[in-house]
């Protein structure tokens, strides 16, 4: 499709792929900003992020690199499909990739939801490895992949293993109580420190990174899966051919971006020092 702001065919697909790369490259110098970060908040507290990476779940990051591997294949075998006119090809492949995209998403909805259930995202209610006493709240039972999928799929978001019995028990305790009641707040002790404060100095550093960079990471997959949703749509109609591909062409140099970005994520933030607090 030759635009008529440009003098050929060409002219515009060099343009368009110019454009393509001057975005990836701020795209590389956003992201380069928060490793860097990363890279210097790990030198200074090394144990914290030891420990704290040893709570992520590195099954799950590996399936999601694999995941992701495999839509980088299928968006190049779009790609081809697109340049060889090939449209049904075309559009089973932009589905597949779309597919393979939402389900790293969904994974990470899995381990989003496991650190709101432990407390360990960062801001006033966070806690992590506190001095003194565990956090309140948490159950401390190891639960397996499987085990804590299965729970969310049964809608038992926030009922950690091990607490069902506590809160029972604490129900019927309660039940002496006068109805319309509220319970009193536990009095706090003047001058004592939070679980936030008692928490292990640079966890929550390391959480707020993990969580800023995955979360930037999901974003562009987001933003990407919406514009596959539009590329699907032209491709139904027939516009992309042998002739006029661009679109497809310039759309898998993001998506590949993407997944090496990824693929820098995984080892820096799942596997690094993870020994450090291997009794996890």
């Amino acid at each position: 499709m030759h635009k008529h702001h440009f003098d050929t065919f060409d002219q515009q697909k060099d343009a368009s792929s110019f454009g393509m790369w001057v975005f990836l490259v701020q795209e590389i110098m956003f992201f380069g900003g928060l490793f860097v970060a990363y890279l210097v908040y790990r030198h200074q507290y090394y144990m914290a992020f030891g420990t704290s990476s040893a709570t992520l779940r590195v099954d799950l990051g590996l399936f999601n690199t694999i995941v992701l591997i495999g839509s980088s294949l299928t968006m190049a075998i779009a790609v081809n499909a697109a340049q060889r006119s090939l449209q049904k090809r075309l559009i089973a492949f932009l589905l597949a990739t779309m597919a393979l995209g939402a389900t790293f998403l969904g994974v990470k909805v899995i381990e989003y939801t496991e650190k709101f259930e432990k407390r360990e995202v960062p801001g006033a209610n966070f806690c992590f490895n506190p001095q003194g006493a565990p956090c309140k709240g948490v159950s401390h039972e190891e639960e397996k992949t499987p085990d804590l999928i299965q729970r969310y799929l049964n809608g038992r978001f926030g009922k950690l293993p091990g607490l069902d019995k506590a809160a029972e028990h604490g129900a019927e305790a309660t039940t002496h109580a006068e109805a319309g009641e509220a319970a009193a707040p536990e009095p706090g002790v003047p001058g004592e420190a939070t679980e936030r404060q008692r928490s292990m100095p640079g966890s929550e550093v390391y959480f707020s990174l993990y969580f800023a960079m995955t979360g930037m990471h999901a974003l562009h997959m987001i933003v990407g899966i919406g514009l596959m949703v539009w590329l699907l749509y032209w491709a139904t109609k027939g516009l992309y051919s042998a002739e006029y591909y661009t679109p497809i062409e310039n759309f898998g140099l993001y998506w590949h971006f993407v997944d090496i970005v990824w693929i820098f994520l995984f080892p820096l933030l799942y596997l690094i020092n993870r020994h450090i607090g291997g009794h996890h």
